[in-house]
């Protein structure tokens, strides 16, 4: 069974960090991860790094906080409908060619060839740069 839909990590820092204005959305996509079908969505390795190093610097905790990046960690990957996908050597090579195709940054760039490497159709993210892209964002 291939994922439904692609996790940005702004999903995953929102609900990490509370957010005032997008914490609560975040919150309802990840009680749906959670009690999704094992697989129904996916998010890349990226997405924990990139999760550890935000949240770190809006909490000014430090990635050497073994507490921090744990728990980080540990919520993520325990959710029980989210698989993550690792990264691959042609994710990087694809990227180049998807920032220029949609405008993309290379991280959001990298984030999309996974998603499409992954054949989902959807992603869930509020970021807008993906609306330029062949999948349907939500949030």
């Amino acid at each position: 069974m291939e994922p439904e839909s692609y996790v940005d990590v702004n999903v995953f820092v929102y609900w990490l960090g509370n957010h005032p204005r997008f914490g609560r959305a975040a919150h309802g996509w990840i009680k749906k991860i959670e009690s999704a079908s094992k697989r129904k969505y996916t998010t890349s390795s990226l997405t924990l790094y990139q999760a550890l190093v935000i949240v770190a610097g809006l909490t000014g905790k430090s990635l050497k906080d073994e507490t921090l990046v744990e728990g980080i960690i540990k919520a993520i990957k325990n959710l029980p409908g989210l698989e993550i996908a690792s990264l691959i050597p042609e994710d990087l090579e694809r990227a180049s060619s998807l920032m220029e195709d949609y405008d993309l940054d290379y991280e959001d760039a990298l984030h999309l060839a996974v998603a499409l490497r992954s054949k989902v159709k959807e992603i869930i993210s509020n970021d807008r740069d993906f609306d330029h892209t062949s999948l349907r964002r939500k949030f």
